[in-house]
């Protein structure tokens, strides 16, 4: 038990089989353009995703279409008069 406990803090190095080889930046992006060659490099505006219309979505905008908002004495939502129509 305390043989484990004194090799779980040593840190074990692997071997490399290739040698490592430096590469400039430019053949770095041709070999990237190369295992991607779809990538077009542009960024999409990812926001909000909202759903269709639904029937209470239109409902609600004839609603503001038909009524007013007002907070003066009265307790909100005022239909508008619509034409030809008397009271």
């Amino acid at each position: 038990m305390r043989k484990n406990r004194n090799n779980r803090n040593k840190v074990k190095y692997a071997e490399f089989k290739e040698e490592f080889v430096p590469s400039t930046l430019v053949e770095k992006q041709k070999a990237h353009q190369e295992r991607h060659p779809n990538d077009k490099n542009i960024r999409k505006v990812k926001g909000i995703t909202w759903s269709k219309k639904t029937e209470k979505d239109k409902e609600l905008k004839q609603f503001y279409k038909t009524h007013v908002w007002t907070s003066f004495a009265t307790n909100g939502w005022i239909a508008l008069p619509v034409e030809g129509e008397e009271e």
